[in-house]
């Protein structure tokens, strides 16, 4: 096809780690067709693996553990000591009508969490984009004990991740975390392994990982638009179809048994295209994870109106513009929603819209984005808006990150850092105060 030659770096791998005290196991995701025509993986179980050694998967052939490549298993180190980290802690606040006291005590009640830690290296941390921030907040051996710190003291039951290169999922949170928390990681190919990706961590005692998909945006565009029949189009269609081939983000979509409260649960974490010049790409990759979170619920025979389901990511959009920039110059009275905003909420996006690929490119194959659902924003519920900010740097300040949920109630979400008055004395992040250039969020959920 037009766009063959993406799929040799579109080799994706996911392993989910569970693990007791003694031995780990993973569970790996192959790939195959939807009814759509949309690629999804399936999960299936590779039992007798012990670790992974230098991004290798090792599987165990006998006692002597020598295995693939003459490369040997070996455990993942017990943690460096560390100092104590200096933690500027925040505090929950209910939902209205909820108390507090009462949700605390709750055995159902269980916490998300979502973080976006910045990846380490060159490409990301080190880099000159961050130059504002000295470099020894922008260490991975400075900032690690800290994000550390901050997730460890919220004690989150799931936990979403962005910007997770492999050797900060192996070395770092799967090292660490794996005494209590099943990892999935949304792995790249062997030479990709320092670019940066998603994972979630699902706490073992409470969730069973009981199947998994990965949603490679990239790959199920070109589903897509062949679906449309973008393929045989004019130059703008394929165009189109280019920029949505060449964006490798993806989403992690994971279903859970909740073992206390002895019902199923979806997962989701999710990272979406970051450039502000093209709003309309962000808003095909909503559209598309909601497909294919469609198409998973089907899948296992599940009710996408009576299954819960939580969202958690850096979705890269506003919830709200009311200032003209060069992106928007004309924005309306009572502002704009951003694409992706408008869509997860109310469940679609007009041909219409602004952020729509009809109104930013001169494509026609693609009518209105119809999602097939909506959520809810926890901290829409608990706060009456998002946040003010969730990321600063020198060049940019403003809310990215969200909590969506469905089928769900809230009980309660973390605080920022500020207020409305307090906000211009926020400085860029990272800092000394804060380790990565955004800040996580949190919310308490519970079953209706």
């Amino acid at each position: 096809g037009h766009f063959s030659f993406w799929m040799p770096f579109l080799a994706l791998l996911i392993a989910v780690y569970t693990i007791d005290s003694t031995k780990s196991q993973r569970l790996s995701f192959s790939l195959t067709r939807s009814d759509r025509g949309v690629k999804y993986p399936l999960l299936k179980a590779n039992k007798g693996l012990l670790g992974v050694n230098k991004g290798l998967c090792m599987r165990k052939k006998d006692k002597s553990s020598v295995i693939d490549r003459q490369a040997t298993v070996k455990p993942f180190a017990s943690p460096p000591p560390t100092k104590p980290a200096i933690l500027r802690l925040r505090e929950f606040q209910g939902a209205p009508g909820v108390e507090m006291d009462e949700l605390l005590k709750d055995p159902l009640k269980f916490r998300v969490l979502t973080y976006n830690v910045l990846a380490d290296g060159p490409r990301y941390a080190l880099s000159d984009y961050h130059g504002y921030s000295p470099i020894e907040h922008r260490r991975w051996k400075s900032r690690y004990p800290r994000i550390l710190s901050e997730i460890k003291h919220y004690d989150p039951d799931i936990l979403c991740l962005q910007e997770v290169t492999r050797p900060m999922f192996q070395n770092s949170f799967y090292r660490d975390l794996q005494s209590e928390y099943t990892g999935v990681y949304a792995a790249k190919s062997d030479r990709r392994s320092k670019y940066q990706t998603s994972a979630m961590f699902l706490r073992t005692r409470r969730f069973k990982v009981l199947n998994g998909s990965l949603v490679s945006f990239a790959r199920m565009s070109e589903d897509y638009f062949r679906s449309l029949g973008a393929h045989e189009g004019g130059f703008n269609d394929l165009d189109l179809m280019a920029r949505m081939g060449a964006q490798d983000d993806k989403a992690l979509i994971a279903l859970l048994e909740d073992r206390t409260a002895k019902r199923k649960l979806i997962a989701i974490s999710t990272h979406l295209y970051w450039n502000p010049k093209e709003p309309h790409v962000k808003s095909l990759q909503a559209f598309l994870l909601a497909r294919a979170t469609s198409d998973f619920i089907e899948r296992h025979q599940l009710d996408i109106d009576e299954i819960p389901l939580v969202l958690g990511g850096d979705f890269n959009s506003l919830p709200i513009k009311t200032v003209p920039d060069i992106y928007d110059p004309v924005i309306p009275p009572e502002g704009l929603q951003s694409g992706v905003y408008a869509g997860i909420t109310t469940g679609k996006i007009a041909s219409e819209h602004p952020d729509h690929p009809k109104q930013r490119t001169k494509a026609q194959c693609v009518g209105d984005l119809d999602l097939d659902f909506s959520l809810e924003s926890a901290y829409a519920k608990v706060f009456g808006e998002e946040p003010l900010i969730t990321t600063k740097t020198d060049k940019f300040s403003g809310t990215l990150d969200y909590i969506f949920f469905k089928n769900l109630e809230v009980g309660s979400a973390l605080r920022m850092p500020f207020n409305e008055s307090s906000l211009g004395n926020f400085r860029p992040i990272p800092n000394s105060a804060w380790p990565s250039d955004h800040l996580l969020i949190a919310s308490d959920l519970f079953y209706p």
